[in-house]
């Protein structure tokens, strides 16, 4: 099952939570209030043969002039 986040709407709480993809309602931890808002999850992935930990923002650590990648054949530092 997929970990969403929320945000109440009642008390500003955030929180996450685990749920099935078919729920109908999420209640706030904090206050039971049942005015809750979806946020966009952000995520890290590690990039196959790089050994670069990448962010939400698909931007790495470091980079060639040409490309965004850490490992391409055309960077010649890598």
């Amino acid at each position: 099952m997929p970990i969403f986040e929320f945000e109440c709407q009642s008390c500003g709480k955030e929180f996450e939570t685990i749920l099935p993809r078919d729920f109908t309602e999420v209640n706030c931890p904090a206050c039971d209030g049942n005015e809750v808002k979806k946020l966009l999850s952000l995520f890290g992935f590690r990039s196959k043969g790089s050994g670069a930990d990448m962010g939400a923002s698909g931007s790495s650590s470091s980079s060639c002039s040409s490309c965004t990648s850490t490992a391409c054949s055309s960077c010649s530092s890598h």
